[in-house]
């Protein structure tokens, strides 16, 4: 998978939500060394997710796969960031193990990192609303904020522009879902946000990483 496929811009939120149960058990397979193909097999045949019916299992399962492939980088990658791609490889690793093993804490901000590598939408509502919001103290988030995100988005994305007012309503209810599911916000309803405190392991991953820019948007603090 080159690069280009790693990265959706973000049209496929209407139906890939946060998934932390999803991501868990994903994960744990990874890390046990069970294949990709393998991995969806299981999903399907064992009902692991627990889903009422089948029709979505295989799906969600790629989506999650889709997600820990992202966050990995390859050796032009880590040359630009100037990481060490070893390094990088067990970063990814400890992310997979955070999401598999950690607190729920730890699982659900190693599962918004790999949301952030994966979707162009998240990753700038997080650096350029979120992250800069916390960084001027303003703890502040409405919908009307959150529509206008949406908006400027569609202007600076020419495929953005082609979503139907249903997509984006959609496509916003994640977004909303993601910042409660993150730590962001106590509850979808409200326009308060919250600091997030990013956990150690977490960040020493993000940072081994050389991911500055989610870092900054994360912490505020610069590496």
């Amino acid at each position: 998978m080159d690069n280009t496929e790693k990265i959706s811009l973000g049209g496929v939120l209407t139906r890939e939500q946060f998934l932390l149960p999803e991501m868990r058990i994903v994960a744990a397979l990874r890390l046990d060394g069970v294949s990709d193909d393998e991995i969806i097999a299981r999903v399907k045949h064992d009902n692991l997710f627990q889903y009422p019916t089948e029709r979505m299992l295989a799906d969600r399962a790629r989506v999650c796969l889709r997600r820990f492939d992202a966050v990995s980088l390859d050796e032009t990658q880590c040359s630009a960031r100037g990481i060490d791609k070893d390094t990088a490889d067990q970063a990814v690793t400890r992310i997979m193990d955070l999401v598999a093993n950690g607190m729920p804490d730890q699982a659900a901000q190693a599962n918004l990192f790999a949301m952030m590598c994966r979707y162009t939408m998240v990753r700038e509502l997080i650096q350029v609303e979120i992250g800069e919001r916390m960084a001027s103290f303003d703890y502040n988030f409405t919908d009307v904020d959150l529509n206008a995100f949406v908006t400027r988005f569609q202007v600076e994305h020419a495929e953005a522009v082609k979503w139907s007012d249903a997509t984006l309503g959609r496509i916003k209810s994640t977004l909303r879902q993601i910042l409660r599911s993150a730590g962001f916000k106590a509850s979808q309803r409200t326009d308060a946000l919250q600091p997030l405190l990013l956990d150690p392991d977490v960040e020493q991953a993000i940072r081994d990483l050389g991911d500055r820019d989610a870092l900054a948007a994360l912490t505020g603090q610069v590496m």
